[in-house]
């Protein structure tokens, strides 16, 4: 597990604290001008962005933080009280105590999720939206994203009793699997892997309330008139291309582009072409 001195050193940035909601975030920033939220996904941090960091730097002050559990943060417990909508509660209190108004909120699958929640509560704090594959809201979708629901729920069901018998890391592997379509833990560069088994705590908590949140309702995205940007990663499973859809057709302000050669993990897998999807969209 790597200290936040070590962390700092590898990402050659400060690592900056903050109170939120009764715990302490970490984040780092980089850069100048109009501010540039990042919201990481499941088991994984603020590093997951690195080559967003240094990319949008020089046109945005770029903040990265870690998510509520997640490293180097306080670590959950297989009780902790992870949901989407606490994890909306802690950004919506991040950027006010930042002072961040208007912030540009970018964010990736389980942080996508949360950064539409935020901007749904709270629109005057969102300058725009960067949607990379949400985590699904069911209550959106039709008859065939429900029957896709029903066989991502079990694979999560035996990731959930995998991290139960206290095998995290096999029940890591086996989330990935699910969400991205292929065994891909073993893929990973040995940073990347890293950064995902120095997470594997949160996999039980948020796997017990993966779909919990507060209702979403078609009228509430109709009525969203943020900026949005909703990316697909051209090769994702069906149920990430079908919910984005359902996402598109609702969000009227939204954009629907596809992210070339990549799946779930879009701004990982290809980083250069998420990186022209964004600024695009920003200019």
């Amino acid at each position: 597990m790597k200290t936040k001195q070590e962390i700092s050193e590898e990402m050659n940035l400060p690592i900056k604290e903050i109170g939120v909601n009764g715990t302490n975030l970490a984040y780092v920033e980089k850069g100048i001008g109009e501010p540039l939220v990042l919201l990481h996904g499941g088991v994984c941090d603020f590093r997951n962005w690195n080559e967003q960091i240094e990319e949008f730097s020089s046109d945005y002050r770029v903040i990265a933080y870690s998510r509520r559990f997640h490293h180097p943060n306080e670590k959950a417990d297989d009780d902790s009280a992870y949901s989407r909508a606490a994890h909306a509660s802690d950004l919506i209190e991040f950027l006010r105590v930042l002072d961040l108004k208007k912030a540009h909120l970018i964010g990736h699958s389980y942080g996508a999720a949360v950064a539409l929640l935020a901007a749904l509560q709270n629109p005057e704090l969102v300058g725009s939206l960067v949607l990379g594959e949400p985590s699904p809201f069911p209550s959106l979708l039709n008859e065939e994203g429900r029957s896709l629901l029903s066989e991502q729920r079990a694979g999560f069901d035996q990731a959930i009793r995998l991290a139960k018998s206290g095998n995290k890391e096999a029940a890591v592997r086996q989330f990935l699997k699910v969400i991205v379509g292929v065994d891909v833990l073993c893929l990973l560069p040995e940073k990347r892997r890293s950064v995902v088994l120095e997470n594997a705590e949160t996999i039980l908590p948020m796997l017990q309330t993966y779909y919990d949140s507060p209702s979403v309702t078609c009228v509430e995205l109709k009525n969203l008139k943020v900026p949005t940007l909703i990316i697909t990663g051209e090769l994702s499973p069906r149920i990430a291309r079908l919910s984005n859809e359902m996402l598109h057709r609702y969000v009227l302000s939204s954009e629907s582009a596809i992210l070339k050669c990549a799946s779930h993990g879009l701004q990982i897998e290809n980083p250069k072409g998420f990186k022209q999807l964004v600024l695009d969209f920003l200019s």
